[in-house]
């Protein structure tokens, strides 16, 4: 039975072996297996997969793929296997994934109430709705010996839609050079309008985990500041006149800060996961319109 099981141990191992060699083959000066006995133990690496085998012990052999490890037990002259999930050895943040959360602004006083000037900015906050693929993220952990604290460096594309729904267009002032809004023609029935912007927005966070003796199911906060670079804006507007239904697209510059900054918190459980974010920036260059500070409520809806 034991020479058997073994034969079957080693088959695993050895296509476990090949499949990660395979991965590895640019990677021509790395040793690819290494070969450890102590303490009446046979420990075999390669990378991805580590072998244990200890005839001293109920539990002989331990195969560690990835973060499963499957392990031999022999008792009462019977043999089973287990399969149990392998902590991380390593501090592992929360940003990679998908986010869609709802956009607004407030006023330098934290209002939500616009004064009359940007009344043409007042928003549908239910359709303004903004999305991100936050597709790079670095882990740094800052503890020796335990893996629940650390700091998250990352990037993501972030699409914001900002709805209005109001009878205005949003234009430059060609005296003043400021944002400002022109009344719509009362002929045309307005169905939509709203300002869109795309950025590439770079967060710093600080992130910790809990409990600590938890690896799997933790509960986690995280919060720091972040910068964005806007790399697209435009308009849209959406009317019917005379019964026809017109869409006006427009790329003008309206004065979109091409630069934003400000700060994120982010926290969850398992798969409920909440960010709020807000600009120190304000949504158009500085006293080239309304001055609003943009943010954002959402949910990660997906992580990698």
């Amino acid at each position: 039975m034991k020479k058997a099981l073994k034969i079957v141990l080693l088959a695993a191992f050895t296509l476990a072996v090949l499949g990660n060699t395979n991965a590895q083959e640019k990677e021509k000066s790395k040793s690819v297996v290494s070969v450890e006995e102590k303490n009446g133990k046979s420990i075999v690496k390669a990378p991805g997969v580590k072998v244990e085998v200890d005839e001293f012990n109920d539990t002989i052999t331990k195969i560690t793929i990835g973060s499963r490890r499957f392990e031999v037990i022999e008792d009462y002259n019977r043999s089973r296997i287990r399969m149990v999930r392998v902590p991380r050895e390593k501090f592992k943040g929360h940003w990679a994934g998908c986010d869609i959360g709802f956009n607004g602004y407030m006023t330098s006083d934290f209002s939500t109430d616009l004064p009359s000037d940007a009344l043409f900015m007042d928003l549908n906050g239910s359709k303004s709705v903004t999305f991100s693929i936050n597709f790079l993220q670095y882990n740094i952990g800052l503890q020796r010996h335990k893996n629940n604290f650390g700091m998250v460096l990352g990037a993501g594309w972030t699409f914001y839609n900002y709805r209005t729904d109001q009878p205005y267009t949003f234009e430059r002032d060609t005296e003043t050079g400021q944002t400002i809004g022109v009344p719509v023609p009362a002929e045309r029935s307005v169905e939509k309008n709203k300002i869109t912007t795309s950025f590439i927005n770079i967060p710093l966070l600080f992130e910790y985990q809990f409990p600590s003796s938890e690896p799997f199911h933790r509960f986690y906060i995280s919060a720091g500041p972040y910068c964005g670079f806007k790399i697209g804006g435009h308009t849209k507007l959406v009317y019917k006149e005379n019964g026809n239904r017109t869409k006006d697209k427009g790329k003008d510059d309206i004065n979109l800060t091409p630069f934003q900054y400000g700060a994120m918190v982010r926290v969850g459980y398992r798969f409920i996961n909440l960010y709020a974010s807000y600009n120190f920036s304000t949504f158009y260059t500085e006293n080239r319109g309304p001055e609003l500070y943009p943010f954002t409520i959402g949910l990660s809806l997906v992580q990698f």
